[in-house]
């Protein structure tokens, strides 16, 4: 009988193997269609924009001033977003008009395009989300189907997020190899350049792109390059820029408060004083700008607070009493002055606006230790240490003070081999830490603004540029989890607002992975097929027939282990599907799984042991197992079908194995009836007869094999195997002489050989063939017995007894031998 579908044709053949060669397989794969997708979200989500300028503030305008800054970021990101929605909504309805014709490339190019913007549109997703990391894959992904320059720019700004300037500029340069006067591609170049601390080249960069086209955050950024270059007449020019930027955008405190901080990173402090100083006075609740005044009156004063310094902090925080920085920075102060009370009330909300940050942990920790409430040191010191991560180098390995501390604290409490781990890792951190050179050091807190910067993280803007880490080996096209981080960026409302576009593009991703696929697997690209069918399931694995189609292209393409995977998901969603039940044994057949093979292939019934295909492979399965009884029936119900001569050496082989040695000469017989040439069936009929002892017949069956093929090394040798049965040793020695001739390598005949020669005592000579035995099949333990006789015959007793040793120890391991074989034996 015969599986109507799929009509999975075979024809038995592989000389050599047990083993099923599929010539034909033809599977009609159904293109799915995309459907009716869900209406776009109302509305853009999130300004995916990197807020190259913003240190971790909002750009805002002053209240005081009433224009507001052309071509805001957030308004290019919604534009760009309903253009791309809208592309995407093209591109899906060219697919399905594609799908409906017969033109398998088409509807594969056609499929191609949706994918590669759908991609670019999750990837968009992974930058609102600041996974970097996840983005820059899906945007590689995405070129691998389209090269498109834009999307090639937004990998390049992903590279930089994760902070991979030099991947950045390489990519950002191959737009403007073809585009020279790209803007955005000379904007994300001079940021990258910035990062380096190519300052000459940002500038270069940057120049180019606002001369192109005027833009607040490029200004900016050009700014900061020329500063800081050190170069008195960039700083001129820096200037220039910073009046260019009033100019465009209009004259309001928020400007000025990152005119200073620009100054105040190049370690201008009288001009970063001026330029807070001036923010102020256009509006007194400018956010951070008494912050940054304060900080800047710190850096002047060698890091000394007055009490004026002291009250820009407190105004701060009366405009503004959830800044994170105000409250870190005054709960600093007051912990160094050991004011803990005062401390502990600044530094408590600091963490809880900023909970990822390690430092108020810290000092809550510190300060709670020097109060003596150890069980709070230890819950706070044991955060920060968590918080810090493999970060340990920030702050000049600021978190060593909390491994001493929490070294003290586990000592006393007892804890005494954990306490060591702790103290062991402190000592290791200073020393760390005392390897930086005077000038090192200098240079660092030159940079940062004076010494406090080694506890306090006045350059902000490096924080909320840093790419959020993601756990180890995390899938990049798999869902993003910012439950997985210290602390999510998003309300519930904007996470449910990400989360349903992503489901959106999910399916018409997942879709149309699919029926790119499908057009293959018709087409008869099967290992194609197989590959974007599986990405198909990453990206939405509910698609209905997706598990069987998957399976069946990974078991035209040969890979088993994957349609075993893909097959018995499709066989559990439909356990009555015969044909698929049917494949899915023959997967498990191929990848010599012979228990589950049975296993699956036992519900077929008579049905399958009638089925050309299925009937060996359940039979070989069966036998494979030790079940030679029920292997031979379903072998005798397959073999009354019409077979090919093929199909018959098959059955004759395994007749073999299961040991009735008649059935098996009857089968080969019967192919050679078919066809007389049929390459290796006498070969197996004279190894059913050499089992069976009929040494005649197998003599005989040999020699004919010899007629077809006449220097066939494993005909020849059981030719000469039968002679030494048959005692006729001089005719066995010849034949294995000629086989060593065209094959050295031959094993078996190497050790008969020198087994014979070894009994006419013809020792040397047998031992050079024993030893060429032993090196080509080393796990042969009869042949390391033979050799071991025949080095005590040469006196060679060490030898004798490594050989000796060698041939115990591979007995042990195979005790016994499923098939005998006559050749195995001393």
């Amino acid at each position: 009988m015969r599986f109507p579908a799929p009509p999975f044709t075979f024809e038995f053949g592989c000389l050599g193997l047990e083993r099923v060669i599929a010539q034909s397989f033809r599977r009609q794969f159904s293109l799915l269609t995309l459907g009716r997708f869900a209406p776009r979200i109302a509305g853009t989500l999130l300004c995916v924009a990197i807020p190259w300028f913003v240190a971790g503030f909002a750009f805002a305008q002053s209240t005081k001033t009433k224009k507001s800054p052309p071509n805001a970021p957030a308004k290019r990101a919604t534009a760009l977003d309903n253009d791309l929605s809208k592309e995407l909504d093209k591109r899906i309805d060219a697919a399905r008009s594609a799908r409906g014709s017969a033109d398998l490339l088409a509807a594969a190019q056609a499929n191609k395009q949706v994918i590669s913007l759908a991609l670019r549109q999750i990837a968009r997703l992974r930058l609102v989300e600041s996974a970097y990391p996840q983005a820059i894959e899906i945007y590689r992904r995405s070129l691998d189907f389209e090269n498109s320059p834009d999307t090639r720019l937004d990998l390049a700004m992903s590279e930089l997020g994760a902070n991979r300037p030099d991947e950045a500029i390489a990519d950002s340069s191959r737009v403007l190899a073809s585009d020279p006067n790209n803007v955005r591609a000379l904007t994300i170049s001079g940021r990258a350049s910035l990062s380096k601390s190519d300052y000459s080249q940002a500038a270069e960069a940057l120049s180019r792109a606002v001369q192109l086209a005027p833009d607040i955050e490029t200004y900016y950024s050009l700014g900061i390059s020329l500063l800081s270059t050190k170069n008195p007449a960039d700083k001129d020019r820096a200037a220039a820029v910073f009046r260019q930027m009033v100019q465009f955008a209009g004259d309001n405190a928020s400007l000025h408060v990152l005119f200073g901080r620009a100054y105040r990173d190049a370690n201008d402090m009288p001009a970063a004083t001026r330029e807070f100083e001036r923010a102020i006075a256009l509006d007194t609740k400018a956010p951070h700008a008494h912050y940054f005044l304060a900080l800047a009156g710190l850096a002047v004063n060698e890091w000394k607070p007055t009490p004026e310094i002291r009250a820009e902090f407190r105004k701060e925080l009366e405009f503004h009493p959830r800044d994170y920085l105000a409250n870190y920075l005054m709960g600093f102060l007051a912990s160094s002055d050991r004011q803990y009370p005062e401390a502990d009330k600044f530094l408590k909300i600091a963490a809880e606006i900023g909970p990822e940050w390690p430092e108020p942990w810290l000092y809550l920790g510190l300060d709670a230790y020097a109060q003596g409430d150890m069980k709070s040191a230890e819950e706070f010191l044991r955060k920060a240490v968590k918080l810090t991560g493999t970060d340990e180098s920030r702050s000049n390995y600021q978190i060593r003070r909390a491994y001493v501390d929490l070294g003290r604290i586990l000592a006393n409490s007892g804890r005494t081999q954990e306490s060591e781990v702790f103290l062991t890792k402190a000592r290791e951190l200073q020393k760390k830490s005392m390897e930086l050179t005077q000038q090192q050091i200098s240079s660092e807190i030159a940079e940062q603004g004076g010494t406090m910067a080694a506890t306090v993280p006045v350059r902000i803007e490096k924080e909320t540029e840093t790419a959020m880490l993601l756990p180890p080996n995390t899938d990049p096209f798999a869902r993003f989890d910012d439950s997985d981080l210290t602390h999510s960026r998003f309300t519930a409302e904007q996470r449910a607002a990400i989360d349903a576009e992503e489901s959106r593009l999910r399916g018409i991703l997942g879709l149309s992975f699919n029926d790119l696929a499908t057009a293959e697997a018709v087409g008869g690209q099967y290992l194609a097929a197989l590959g974007h069918y599986q990405e198909a399931e990453r990206w939405d694995a509910s698609i209905p027939g997706l598990a069987r189609n998957l399976g069946l292209s990974a078991f035209r393409a040969d890979n088993f282990p994957e349609a075993i995977r893909g097959l018995s998901k499709a066989l559990q969603e439909n356990p009555s599907d015969a044909p698929l039940r049917a494949t899915l044994g023959m997967a498990y057949f191929g990848s010599d799984k012979f228990s589950d093979a049975v296993r699956t292939f036992t519900p077929l019934g008579p049905s399958g042991t009638q089925d050309s295909t299925v009937g060996y492979a359940w039979a070989a399965s069966l036998a494979h197992t030790g079940d030679l009884k029920p292997a031979g029936e379903v072998l005798a119900v397959y073999e009354k079908g019409k077979l090919t001569p093929v199909a018959l050496l098959l059955v004759g082989r395994l007749w073999i194995e299961i040991g009735d040695y008649a059935r098996s000469v009857a089968a080969l017989h019967r192919a050679l009836d078919v066809d007389p040439q049929l390459p290796k069936a006498h070969y197996f009929a004279g190894q059913a007869n050499i089992l069976w002892e009929h040494w005649s017949d197998a003599s005989a069956e040999f020699a004919a094999e010899l007629a077809l093929v006449p220097t066939d090394p494993d005909a020849k040798f059981s030719l000469g195997f039968v002679d030494l049965q048959q005692s006729k040793t001089d005719e066995a020695a010849e034949l294995f002489r000629q086989i060593l001739v065209l094959h050295p390598d031959h094993a078996k005949t190497q050790y008969e050989l020198g087994k014979m020669l070894l009994d006419r005592g013809q020792v040397k000579e047998a031992i050079g063939h024993l030893e060429a035995a032993a090196r080509l099949s080393p796990q042969a333990d009869y042949i390391h017995y033979q050799l071991q006789a025949a080095y005590r015959k040469e006196s060679r007793i060490a030898d004798a007894d490594r050989e000796l040793e060698l041939y115990k120890e591979l007995k042990a391991k195979s005790r016994e031998r499923t098939v005998p074989q006559p050749l195995e034996r001393p």
